[in-house]
């Protein structure tokens, strides 16, 4: 019985191994072709691949079971620094990859914040793999609703041109309101901070709907608790 115990866990281990390696060649083969810094392509591969396992097991051992609120609280601050810019510096490069992690940290957020709740309800029990490709998936979407160019002085773009689900809210409200030379003025903090906004309650929805998917087709019965 010890040997057979042995042999299916060496098996999810290789396979684990092999999934890490081939994951990352793709994503930063994938983000190469984008003319990515290789900074931001060593971020990307940290925060798909490696922080939100990390993040969800070290917040699992200090409050178990997570509380909702605990990643949306931490989506608030995220989102503060965005709008004050209170951690920037006087090189624009800098300036420029501390806004990158930010908002893949806001993706993270988004994407662990709701997995407590459907955890149980997955058979899937390798956390890693539900949240790594729940990650890309964010990840994948911030690169590709980004990758326009915006010229020097040009106001910003609607934001439902990069934020197909929750974008129209936004626009609705600078139309109802009147704002918009506020809110889509060049490097306006306000269109920035509504922007992280979307983009937090779009992976949200994402995440959501990629959970609930999982727990349809992949029921945890209950023979298997």
């Amino acid at each position: 019985m010890g040997d057979e115990n042995n042999i299916p866990k060496k098996s999810v281990t290789d396979h684990q191994i092999l999934s890490f390696a081939l994951g990352i060649f793709l994503l930063i083969t994938a983000t190469w072709f984008t003319g990515l810094p290789p900074a931001e392509i060593l971020l990307l591969v940290l925060f798909v691949f490696v922080l939100p396992l990390l993040l969800y097991r070290g917040f699992k051992r200090i409050f178990d079971p997570i509380p909702l609120w605990l990643f949306p609280l931490f989506a608030i601050v995220v989102i503060d620094l965005i709008y004050t810019d209170s951690i920037s510096s006087n090189n624009p490069y800098n300036n420029e990859l501390i806004l990158f992690a930010l908002i893949l940290l806001l993706s993270t957020c988004a994407v662990i914040g709701p997995y407590p709740v459907f955890e149980k309800r997955i058979r899937i029990k390798n956390s890693w793999i539900v949240l790594c490709f729940a990650a890309f998936i964010g990840s994948a979407l911030f690169i590709i609703t980004t990758l326009g160019e915006i010229y020097v002085g040009r106001p910003w773009p609607a934001f439902s041109s990069s934020l197909p689900l929750t974008g129209w809210i936004f626009d609705g409200l600078a139309n109802l309101l009147h704002a918009q030379e506020v809110v889509y003025a060049y490097y306006s903090p306000v269109y920035r901070t509504l922007w992280a906004c979307g983009f937090y309650l779009e992976i949200l929805i994402i995440a959501l709907v990629y959970y609930a998917v999982l727990a349809r087709i992949f029921p945890r019965e209950n023979s298997q608790r």
